[in-house]
């Protein structure tokens, strides 16, 4: 189930480093890399005048779409990342839960989650919230928690917990401190010391973290679930490349969705010239 990464690697000064899947902890610096390079847009903001428009998109359900962003909520301007996505500030940096309504009663597993808005928390972490499949709470420490047990909230689970898990050791403290990871395999702590020892590609505490341009879940049973998310990248020299990461996640009564590391098929990252299969959406364009 690991996948093999294709293609050169790029700069590390235009995008980020990888370190491929050929050692364990290959692997999870890859893993790390790849969400900074999804995070980059979390590093340019372009800050949105005057902009009035409502949270939620004009295509979701009557309620979903009237609801517009509370004023003593937010920021008063949003600001838009490099893929062209509104970015909206809570005044409270953990975010803000939004108020739910029930998906449509023909929805896929494939279909994206409802009022899908993404929320800068943390001081530098671009995040999805929806109003069909959760967040609905928070953890004691700020994490966000409640993602409801479908294949939507799966997916928008995984895009939050693979944020905390390469935002540096404070922010995996973080996610082992919420009980949100169990650990099978010493990858997540190959990942902590290499972190530690600040060398070549570790994660600094607190880095930035943005949101994938798509995502994709493999599987899902109610009891677990396998989310990938993958970004577009072109080099100076005009290559291009998929950067993509996948992680399992597994529900524990009382918590929720929670990220399981028992290996690199579980857990990694790597650069590929092509996405494979189907089912992957911009859940959050």
């Amino acid at each position: 189930m690991t996948e093999q990464a294709q293609g050169t690697q790029p700069d590390e000064n235009h995008i980020g480093t990888s370190s491929l899947a050929s050692t364990r902890v290959g692997a999870v610096v890859a893993l790390v890399t790849m969400i900074v390079v999804m995070g980059a847009a979390v590093s340019i903001w372009i800050l949105i005048k005057g902009d009035d428009q409502p949270l939620a998109s004009s295509d979701l359900a009557p309620s979903a779409a009237q609801q517009q962003r509370p004023a003593s909520k937010f920021e008063p301007d949003p600001w838009v990342d490099v893929l062209g996505r509104a970015v909206y500030v809570p005044l409270d940096e953990r975010g803000v839960i939004l108020d739910q309504y029930p998906p449509a009663t023909n929805r896929t597993e494939l279909d994206a989650p409802g009022g899908v808005v993404l929320q800068q928390i943390h001081g530098n972490m671009a995040m999805p919230f929806s109003a069909t499949d959760g967040p609905t709470g928070f953890t004691d420490n700020g994490i966000a928690k409640g993602f409801a047990r479908t294949a939507q909230g799966a997916g928008l689970a995984g895009a939050h917990y693979m944020g905390y898990l390469a935002g540096g050791n404070d922010r995996i403290a973080l996610m082992q401190e919420a009980g949100l990871v169990i650990e099978e395999s010493e990858l997540l702590q190959e990942d902590i010391r290499h972190n530690a020892s600040g060398g070549e590609l570790a994660a600094r505490n607190s880095r930035p973290q943005g949101t994938a341009e798509l995502i994709k879940v493999d599987y899902h049973n109610g009891d677990l679930a396998q989310v990938r998310g993958a970004h577009y990248l072109e080099a100076p020299n005009g290559e291009t490349w998929w950067v993509k990461a996948w992680v399992q996640v597994v529900w524990r009564d009382g918590l929720g969705w929670v990220v399981k590391i028992s290996g690199v098929d579980t857990f990694g990252s790597g650069w590929f010239d092509q996405l494979e299969g189907t089912g992957w959406g911009a859940w959050w364009s």
